[in-house]
């Protein structure tokens, strides 16, 4: 019996020694997606904080006293210059405008008396009457003639009163809130605001050089330039969001000194803004062409996906693939940011940064799948020529 167990035994294990052995399978190169940095000629761009306001923006206020009696205007709305805004309750303007003119009519009519008799004493002459006598009446005719002007200065005063109670937009643009509502009691000598009105058909764009660039800034002028803004190339203008507007911008003033608390001058430009897509009080960056000798473009800009630069505490970097697919960290230098050249103008904006060191054409940069990059990892690349927009997500862990 026991030579049966020890048969059994010895069988098993030449069984198991049969099996093949459990060896642990190394993970499949991880996916990405690489390109080569473009290399050509592109006009970049520097970029300074600045504020938009309305081409005319305006305080409307009152300059009569009275109650408000009616609002002809809906807030938000635009109206055109002149349209009505405001009346301010009439009746007492009306009054004093009939008085003014009663008295106007009363000078007038003892200035015509006045005339009648100096000219009668002028016409006996000095032998019927003294020459006392013409001066007194000479005199009384000058005192009507300067009552008369003195009621026509006062009559002029209360018709305009009176038209200042019909308070009429200075210039077309939109209507902010009103600030006073109505049956309300405005004071013209507080200078009641009533509401303000934006005129933003275009926008101004202000904007501060340091005083260094603005030296280089006023170089770009043409050497005999009439005026500092003669020469001076179209700007652009990049919102909070990332988009840069569709219209250029044209500069239209630049400071004559500098700021001695600040070592900036103030600068200003002038966006259109036909679709009303900008409104004052936004920010922005205003983008003027940098200069690279006597030339507006860059002519061997090296650029890749601006998602692709990354940040640490040692500064900016990508990751490169080498010639063994491997990962390594690669330290850069870069510039601006630009728009990706794209004829299609329904296709989504790309961004571009520009790579002024750290970078060759030939390098291979990870453009997506970025967090699945490590330094030392061993990846799969893949070339695209157009790379998604949105990174590949990394793949779930096995259990």
């Amino acid at each position: 019996m026991k030579t049966i167990h020890h048969l059994t035994a010895l069988a098993a294990l030449v069984l198991l020694s049969c099996q093949e052995k459990n060896e642990f399978a190394a993970p499949p190169p991880i996916p990405v997606t690489v390109a080569h940095p473009v290399k050509r000629e592109q006009v970049v761009y520097r970029s300074f904080p600045a504020t938009l306001k309305g081409v005319t923006e305006a305080e409307i206020r009152v300059r009569v006293r009275g109650i408000l009696e009616k609002q002809f205007f809906t807030e938000g709305e635009l109206v055109k210059e002149g349209a009505p805004l405001y009346l301010i309750e009439q009746a007492p303007y009306k009054a004093e405008v009939a008085a003014r003119q009663a008295n106007v009519r009363q000078a007038e009519a003892a200035r015509d008396i006045a005339k009648a008799s100096l000219g009668r004493l002028e016409r006996a002459g000095s032998r019927a009457v003294s020459q006392n006598d013409i001066d007194v009446a000479q005199a009384e005719f000058e005192k009507a003639l300067a009552i008369v002007a003195q009621n026509e200065a006062l009559l002029e005063q209360a018709e305009l009163d009176f038209e200042y109670t019909e308070i009429k937009a200075p210039t077309s643009g939109r209507m902010s809130s009103s600030l006073v509502d109505v049956g309300n009691l405005v004071d013209g000598a507080q200078s009641t605001q009533l509401t303000s009105i934006t005129d933003d058909s275009a926008i101004r764009a202000y904007f501060e050089l340091p005083e260094r660039i603005f030296l280089e800034f006023l170089a770009t002028r043409t050497a005999h330039a009439a005026s500092r803004v003669e020469g001076l190339e179209p700007v652009r203008l990049e919102l909070t969001d990332g988009t840069l507007y569709s219209e250029e911008g044209k500069i239209d003033f630049v400071a004559d000194r500098v700021d001695p608390s600040t070592r900036t001058a103030t600068v200003r430009a002038v966006f259109p803004n036909p679709k009303g897509q900008l409104a004052s009080g936004l920010y922005g960056l205003v983008g003027y062409p940098q200069m690279f000798g006597t030339e507006k473009k860059f002519p061997d800009a090296v650029l890749i996906p601006s998602s692709s630069v990354l940040r640490d505490l040692a500064g900016d970097f990508v990751w490169v693939i080498d010639g063994e697919n491997v990962v390594r960290r690669r330290g850069v230098e870069s510039g601006e940011t630009v728009r990706k050249p794209n004829d299609d103008p329904s296709a989504p904006e790309q961004r571009e940064i520009l790579i002024l060191k750290g970078l060759d054409p030939e390098d291979r940069v990870i453009v997506a799948g970025l967090q699945r990059a490590r330094e030392g990892a061993t990846v799969a690349p893949e070339f695209s020529d157009a790379p998604p927009l949105v990174p590949v997500p990394a793949a779930a862990p096995k259990n």
